[in-house]
């Protein structure tokens, strides 16, 4: 990662803020978006969210017990309104 500071970082946000996202430099297409670093980590997350760490817990008890679905069985499930 490239910080940019001063005039540069000026033109960058002048780009975005337009709402161009795609600029050409020398015969070449770059594309922009933005990336944020997440406020707080997964295991943060589930700390502070008991119902997301039981979820998890049942999950990875299941994957251990072999209690797995494919794709298309969810689907399926979904579709026979059983989830």
């Amino acid at each position: 990662m490239k910080k940019l500071e001063g005039q540069s970082a000026e033109v960058m946000k002048g780009i975005i803020h337009d709402g161009d996202t795609v600029i050409e430099i020398d015969g070449k297409k770059y594309y922009l978006f933005l990336s944020e670093e997440p406020q707080t980590s997964v295991t943060e997350d589930v700390e502070s969210d008991p119902e997301l760490k039981q979820h998890l817990l049942e999950a990875k008890k299941n994957i251990a017990d072999k209690k797995t679905y494919t794709t298309k069985e969810v689907i399926d499930m979904i579709d026979r309104d059983e989830l």
